[in-house]
């Protein structure tokens, strides 16, 4: 596993005062998983104290590794699901525990939905216990299939409760709104962030499009295009993404915030792209279009820009070319991932 890559290449870039509150102690829940493990990467290196807690069910412990030896981090094994005793005092929650890997939204619904439902009031809980803030990592799953685009804080979809994305996306919705119960009710200084598509460096290979694009690519094994390709994403950087989740929880707003590149792409311009930056002989396969999939993800990110002075700042073909460096020759046969497994 390669270890969270925050630089742009040319030195440690500047922090965008992110460290300015020094030695805060954070729990992150989900984190051995892609983003969670990047964001205990960040946090260590601003300087803060982190308990990761993860029961490595969708992620590994390889991720966060390189992190075991420092005195100011630590990985607990828990299920999030189930009640959570902290006793040091705590200055934040962040909770990033539910998988988004889309073969586990068939195979392990349950575990999925719990993580969404169960593990949200566990960390929720345990905020309200030691009088911290809370952030919610959500999902552009939230807005459904939504008319609108780009997405705004205030769009609307539709969704299906029983469908084949069903744990997921309705617990994500679900997760929201017990968030805002308990600001409501009892007080808790909770914010949401609202998370679309990411990738970069340590990404698993799971059912995901670029991991699963990128280890095609590498082996010359086709790329399949689900449908008709025209279907449309934006997908940030993993390094953009975590100082966006960290700025907005050192922030005082509490309602969802976009957190994600406003910049789109066709699924289809997507392969092409990954084919050409990998050097890839890879042909491009059409398959039948997968139930449940997006015609459109983009958001609107002009709140998280004026609250936050946030931007990304990394170009998809410079993220692209770091991704696939960092794979690099680990790619194996067994990686292959074939049509109608990937709908993100």
């Amino acid at each position: 596993m390669v270890a969270p890559l925050i630089s742009s290449g040319d030195g440690e870039p500047p922090l965008l005062g992110l460290s300015a509150n020094r030695g805060l102690r954070l729990l992150i829940s989900g984190g051995a998983g892609f983003i969670g493990s990047h964001l205990c990467y960040l946090l260590v290196r601003c300087g803060h104290q982190v308990l990761a807690v993860d029961n490595l069910f969708s992620s590994c412990a390889l991720s966060v590794e390189h992190l075991l030896r420092c005195e100011r981090f630590q990985l607990l094994d828990h299920d999030v699901s189930k009640p959570l005793d902290v006793a040091q005092p705590l200055d934040g929650v962040l909770h990033l525990a539910t998988s988004a890997d889309p073969k586990l939204f068939h195979t392990h619904p349950v575990e999925i939905a719990r993580a969404a439902a169960l593990g949200t009031a566990t960390m929720l809980d345990v905020a309200r216990e030691h009088g911290c803030r809370f952030l919610l990592a959500s999902s552009d799953a939230v807005y459904g299939d939504s008319s609108d685009c780009p997405q705004t804080e205030a769009s609307f979809g539709a969704l299906d409760p029983v469908g084949p994305r069903s744990a997921y996306d309705e617990g994500k919705r679900f997760a929201e709104s017990l968030t805002m119960a308990y600001h409501v009710q009892w007080g808790v200084d909770t914010v949401i962030a609202r998370i679309f598509h990411s990738y970069g460096e340590g990404m698993p290979r799971d059912g995901r499009l670029i991991p699963t694009y990128i280890g095609n690519a590498r082996l010359g094994a086709p790329l399949h295009v689900l449908g008709s390709g025209e279907q449309t994403r934006a997908y940030c950087h993993i390094s953009d993404l975590v100082r966006g989740i960290l700025a907005l929880f050192l922030s005082a707003h509490h309602g969802p915030v976009n957190l994600g590149s406003p910049a789109e792409i066709s699924v289809l311009s997507l392969a092409r792209l990954i084919i050409d930056i990998a050097g890839s002989t890879s042909q491009i396969r059409f398959g039948p279009p997968i139930e449940g999939d997006r015609r459109s993800r983009c958001p609107d990110i002009s709140l998280a820009t004026r609250l936050l002075g946030w931007r990304p700042r990394v170009s998809l073909e410079e993220g692209l070319r770091r991704t696939i460096a960092s794979m690099g020759a680990a790619t194996c046969a067994r990686d292959v991932i074939s049509a109608g497994s990937q709908p993100k």
